[in-house]
């Protein structure tokens, strides 16, 4: 009798707690009693749900109970993860008076129960809909037409037809910064001879030849309208892809109309499609990317028997390379993944296309494009900036423990007592300003200055971290926290870039413009995105979200066994682990390769094809 007290009285506090997780209020108040928020009929009723759902899991043992060890300890496993990352990304917002460590207590005490048993019920839920037996259902006759007789030109008409009123109210485009800036790399080679790669060479020159030689010929909007064309078009081919691995692996209609509802209606998709940015290119080759990677791993005999599949995951490989300059750690990773996993009867085919692929990388950065007027650069420094961040952060933590000899250094590759001072955890760009040896400042153009000191900056760096380990830690957070915390906000360029004045056209570099008729519609298409407040399709503008997806998606994949099967996540993985040490925090067009991917990991956790399942078990 005292035990069940005890439990009961367990669950109770525990259910208080998870209310003081869910309705906390660490921003506004450094009073622990106030941010408790525990008033309100809202508050009330989660209490007594919350009371109900654990009294059932640990009293009567019955809500759960389907759940086999497996998934129990995966569910532990996934809901740890999910709390350290609300109560790291609630840290980073939380009042500076708060006592936030005693109050971390009581989050951790509300969040493991509640994402624990979120997870265990998503587990076995997914488990008894993907191990169901049952057919995918008779389709409809609009069903069966779009996924099943005629995947590739259906399903890209239903995307185009998702574009066009982005395509005419942005005619011709959207540009961004960086679109403007590789616009502005062609134009210096077509006058000099010569640009620097900072960005993608290949996208340069797609960019600047569409907009150099539409004002040549005349025709600058109609010319600049190309490249949102060209980039619909791809993003449909990406999307039938998706949609033909669906009808191969026999996924349910409603995964289908789901995933071509994502792909087609969320605004994200709409407007990078119709900018200028090297981004708008690189998550549709992620995309197919990994699609011929499950056809890899699903159907090895399919992928093999017919070659095409084989030259295609080598030219969307090398297309992810030339597109983002973190194209190449997808490869890095993903290609001897594939290697272990796929059958050792296929290896030598596979290892083939795999030294092909690296090959023609190679041979287009250090031989193609500097045969074009393309500089390589000896250092990218965007590469360096979570270093540069945790420098800058250093200085304001410890200044008078910044040694003489550190801080003459220091003096000559920065200016110094501005790189303190400006330093935003959310954007990189403030502390790269304050570089005095850099890109722009380069006598030859190929930051070889740079090069020749980075070394010495890392001894520096090391040293300082040696001494004060955590300043480092808590900048490292500080600059990545909203890639895994659902709650953050888009921040630079928010959802997309819903304007065009930007470098070339601002400068007046080139006559094409909007239709000033249209700007009514435009700015409709932008409130649209405000959809983000809504509840539920609001996380599908948090980039934290797809963190979580794509750790429940690994998680379920392991917990079943399927282990060659959780090599597919290895794409959206590296990508994550990039943004962790990008530039900018909580940017989502860095979040897109893996935003896009997590439809693809629904269809293969939901396939009804069997085929080959026994090896994956």
């Amino acid at each position: 009798m005292m035990k069940t007290r005890m439990k009961a009285l367990t669950v109770i506090l525990l259910a208080m707690c998870s209310v003081i997780a869910l309705f906390c209020d660490v921003e506004s108040t450094g009073n622990l009693s106030m941010a408790l928020n525990g008033a309100g009929i809202p508050q009330l009723i989660a209490l007594a749900a919350l009371i109900y759902i654990y009294w059932r899991i640990w009293i009567r043992g019955d809500l759960l109970a389907g759940a086999d060890r497996r998934e129990q300890t995966g569910a532990a496993v996934i809901a740890l993860l999910f709390t350290a990352a609300m109560i790291i990304g609630k840290a980073q917002t939380a009042d500076e008076y708060l006592k936030y460590m005693l109050f971390a207590v009581l989050l951790f005490l509300g969040y493991l129960p509640l994402f624990y048993a979120v997870t265990v019920f998503l587990l076995t839920g997914i488990t008894d809909i993907a191990g169901s037996k049952g057919g995918i259902g008779t389709p409809s006759k609009v069903t069966r037409w779009l996924f099943e007789d005629h995947v590739i030109p259906g399903v890209m008409l239903a995307v185009f037809l998702c574009r066009l009123p982005y395509l005419a109210a942005f005619y011709p485009c959207s540009m961004s910064w960086d679109g403007g800036a590789q616009i502005c790399d062609f134009y210096s080679l077509y006058d000099t001879g010569a640009f620097y790669n900072h960005h993608p060479p290949l996208v340069s020159f797609l960019y600047g030849a569409v907009a150099l030689y539409s004002q040549m010929w005349g025709i600058p909007n109609a010319g600049m309208f190309v490249i949102p064309l060209m980039q619909t078009c791809l993003s449909a081919f990406a999307v039938a892809q998706v949609c033909v691995l669906c009808r191969e692996l026999k996924v349910p209609y409603w995964i289908r109309w789901a995933n071509l509802a994502f792909y087609g209606l969320f605004t994200v998709w709409c407007i990078f499609d119709v900018t200028y940015i090297k981004d708008s290119i690189y998550w549709q080759l992620s995309l197919l990317y990994t699609v011929e990677m499950v056809w890899c791993i699903a159907m090895p005999e399919t992928f093999f028997a017919r070659k095409r599949h084989l030259l295609r995951i080598a030219l969307y490989g090398v297309l992810m390379t030339q597109t983002r300059n973190n194209g190449i750690f997808v490869l890095l990773f993903t290609v001897p993944a594939l290697f272990v996993a796929i059958q050792r009867k296929k290896k030598g085919w596979y290892l083939g296309a795999a030294a092909a692929m690296f090959a023609v990388v190679w041979l287009l950065d250090n031989a193609v494009y500097p045969a074009l007027g393309v500089v390589n650069l000896e250092v990218k420094e965007d590469t360096y900036c979570i270093l540069f961040q945790q420098t800058a952060k250093y200085g304001q933590d410890y200044p008078d423990d910044v040694t003489p000899g550190e801080r003459e250094f220091l003096d000559r590759m920065f200016d110094y007592d501005e790189l303190v001072k400006v330093y935003n955890p959310q954007l990189a760009d403030w502390v790269k300003n304050c570089l005095k040896i850099c890109e722009a400042t380069s006598a030859d153009g190929t930051n070889a200055e740079f090069a020749q000191i980075k070394n010495e900056y890392f001894r520096v760096w090391a040293a300082q971290f040696m001494r004060h380990p955590l300043s480092y830690v808590n900048t490292f957070l500080e600059c990545s926290y909203g890639y895994y915390y659902p709650e953050a906000r888009p921040y630079k360029e928010g959802n997309g870039f819903y304007e065009m004045d930007r470098n070339m056209f601002t400068e007046g570099m080139h006559p094409a413009r909007q239709i000033e008729a249209f700007a009514p519609f435009r700015f409709l298409l932008e409130q649209v995105s405000k959809f983000e407040y809504l509840p539920g399709i609001g996380l599908l503008y948090r980039c934290g979200f797809y963190t979580w997806c794509v750790i429940l998606a690994a998680g379920y994949l392991l917990v079943r066994k399927r282990c060659r099967e959780a090599v597919l996540i290895l794409p959206a993985a590296v990508n994550i682990l990039v943004c962790l040490i990008s530039p900018v925090n909580t940017c989502i067009r860095y979040a897109m390769p893996v935003m896009c991917l997590i439809p693809l990991y629904c269809a293969v956790i939901f396939r009804k094809d069997e085929r080959g399942l026994s090896e994956m078990h």
